[in-house]
């Protein structure tokens, strides 16, 4: 381990988050390592979780968030930039560890980066999808990466034949969302369904109109389905073209409210079915990407699902879609499924996933961490 000479009992401690959601993990990750050591500075980039625990930002981190294939390779040039100036800086800094959180495409070649040059101990904070496509990287990844921490409990068996120690912590909602359990179907009543296009414009262009179109078909069908949209920004009904008349009750900013009173949910694949999962709301979970990236990425896939509630139970729970399959049809018919199953089956499947995420959070990944120190 390097000691900073001036301060022996000092550590440095290198942590780049690439997006919010690395800056969520980020700061309780440094709340629980500043529990291990009570002399610890931290350099990097994050955003303001992680500020609050005592980093301060080399830049800002919404400069490094981007997402997919296209968009990426449309500020190569300025994320190539970025990561040169950071790799300088860190390098003039002598940390004692790196931790990449999340953003692999960005944080590995740093971690590679400072592992040649300093020959220090790096730390990969969330799994790339490497057990979903690109499984090739593992290889690099051995001289790069002493150790994956890994949020869901799967991802550790591809690493399993490579020299990468991997550790698994559980995912971070599994503590902060508990659902009803006693969630059930009742004759009579409204049917709340949820509505989540996505977060992002792409998502919702794609996405939004085929799940209001499904919702006017099954309204004219039974008037008890009542349908909620909560959106993430007021701006993003403006990308909405299909009308709403009056079948869609539009809110912003309380999409985990808006699940956990509902029956099921209609969700854009990522987080958001993680968290209807936790919530004990079923979901039909869809995708749709531009035909480009989706020509580039469908030969890599090497998954039979690609929805988190499926991924988790190891098989067809949950509805999905993908892609042209994602139709105001389709999506009726995953709806109908769910109902035919019944609320309670979900519920309690829900329930023996939940279980399995919860292990040790932020306070098993910092001992981790400092483990690898000492």
């Amino acid at each position: 381990m390097t000691i900073n000479p001036s301060r022996p009992d000092q550590l440095k401690i290198a942590i780049v988050a690439g997006e919010k959601s690395g800056d969520d993990l980020g700061g309780p990750l440094m709340a629980s390592l500043n529990k291990l050591h009570t002399d610890i500075s931290f350099i990097g980039v994050g955003g303001n979780k992680m500020s609050d625990e005592g980093l301060s930002s080399f830049f800002s981190l919404e400069r490094i968030a981007v997402m997919g294939i296209i968009e990426p390779l449309l500020k190569l040039r300025e994320l190539l930039s970025l990561r040169r100036k950071l790799n300088n800086f860190l390098l003039k800094e002598k940390p004692d560890i790196f931790i990449g959180i999340d953003s692999p495409d960005f944080n590995l070649p740093i971690a590679k980066f400072l592992k040649k040059e300093l020959g220090i101990k790096t730390v990969q904070y969330v799994s790339p999808s490497v057990w979903a496509w690109r499984k090739g990287r593992i290889k690099s990844m051995e001289n790069s990466i002493d150790t994956v921490i890994t949020l869901f409990p799967f991802e550790g068996d591809v690493y399993k034949e490579s020299k990468v120690n991997t550790c698994y912590v559980g995912h971070p909602l599994a503590y902060k969302l508990n659902g009803d359990i006693n969630k059930k179907e009742s004759e009579g009543e409204n049917i709340d369904i949820a509505l989540l296009p996505g977060s992002r414009r792409s998502e919702i262009v794609m996405l939004a109109d085929e799940m209001i179109k499904a919702a006017k078909v099954l309204k004219e069908k039974n008037s008890n389905y009542k349908f909620h949209m909560p959106l993430s920004d007021k701006n993003h009904l403006s990308l909405i073209k299909e009308s709403l008349n009056e079948v869609i009750e539009i809110s912003f900013n309380n999409s985990q409210e808006i699940l956990s009173k509902c029956k099921m949910a209609v969700i854009t694949s990522g987080t958001a079915t993680l968290e209807a999962l936790l919530l004990r709301t079923p979901c039909v979970t869809v995708y749709k990407t531009n035909w480009l990236s989706y020509k580039i990425i469908k030969p890599l896939l090497r998954i039979d699902y690609f929805s988190l509630p499926n991924l988790l139970y190891g098989g067809v729970l949950t509805p999905e879609l993908l892609q042209d399959d994602v139709t105001s049809k389709n999506i009726i018919e995953g709806i109908n499924s769910i109902e035919k199953k019944g609320l309670d089956y979900f519920v309690n499947e829900f329930d023996k996933i939940h279980s399995t995420l919860k292990a040790g959070g932020s306070e098993t990944a910092a001992k981790e961490v400092y483990d690898l120190l000492n």
